[in-house]
């Protein structure tokens, strides 16, 4: 059974105190735990079956959400799940944005296992990516393109940010980025076969590169684009045509425009083998 208890107000309480340490990136990393904000948010952590630490509340948002909460009840993979009523100034004080959620959830993030990094159909890799905002558009635009998977350097900005979060409209949770030891990982890619391209200013026009191959699209950090190292591991580069005087686009807009010609070429394939 689910488990109850008193409300919390006072600052002093230990698990508040936890809960607020999550704020840190190095405490989210360490504990493998985040704070998700917001109704949205924990709705799709509940729809997802992602693993919950806790669910804490203003005892109006659980009036308005019973039928949310009985649903957590009556699952047997929730018995440890916490639901802890707090004060609107708990709240306020775990809120990471001006205007407070009225509800915030503990998830677990279980270590990445890269031994069992799936076959590559089609999916991006980003090295040093720094923006929030950007990352968790990307995300949203892999999960909208119907791709398998954002694979991150160590060095980019943490996948369980807050604002990354927001920014992904709850597509999070159906497929979170993974953080990996990016050239170690392209080899292994390289090896099995997938074709690595260098989103870059020299390279092939997207419209004539063949994108119905194993590929994986490698995109840089938003000011100085991919390094040098990284850049001598792809297989092949790939760019976007623009008009003369613009000299780039926002990187989650290259994922998009990349991501959707590829399956526009795989679905005109399929197509004309039926």
């Amino acid at each position: 059974m689910i488990r109850f208890q008193p409300i919390i107000s006072s600052h002093h309480n230990e698990w508040f105190k936890s809960a607020m340490r999550l704020h840190q990136v190095s405490e989210r990393r360490d504990r493998c735990q985040f704070l998700i904000e917001g109704t949205h948010l924990v709705e799709e952590a509940i729809a997802t079956g992602w693993p919950l630490e806790s669910i804490c509340f203003e005892t109006a948002w659980a009036e308005q959400n019973k039928l949310l909460l009985d649903r957590l009840i009556a699952d047997p993979q929730r018995r440890g799940v916490l639901l802890q009523p707090v004060t609107t100034d708990i709240l306020r004080r775990l809120s990471t944005t001006s205007s407070r959620s009225p509800v915030v959830g503990v998830a677990i993030h279980p270590a990445n296992d890269e031994s069992e990094i799936t076959p590559i159909s089609l999916a991006l890799a980003v090295e040093s990516l720094q923006d929030p905002g950007n990352l968790g558009s990307m995300i949203r635009i892999a999960a909208a393109a119907n791709v398998s998977q954002v694979y991150l350097s160590r060095d980019s900005v943490s996948p369980t940010n807050p604002k990354v979060l927001r920014s992904t409209a709850g597509q999070w949770f159906r497929s979170p980025p993974i953080v990996t030891d990016l050239p170690s990982f392209l080899k292994q890619q390289a090896a099995s076969s997938v074709q690595i391209l260098a989103a870059c200013a020299e390279g092939e026009s997207f419209w004539k590169s063949d994108l119905t191959r194993p590929t994986l699209f490698l995109l840089g950090n938003e000011g100085n684009g991919l390094g040098s190292e990284i850049r001598t591991l792809a297989t092949g580069k790939i760019s976007i045509p623009m008009a003369t005087g613009v000299e780039s686009l926002n990187v989650s807009i290259v994922a998009a425009l990349l991501l959707y010609e590829a399956q526009r070429q795989r679905k005109t394939l399929r197509e004309r083998d039926e």
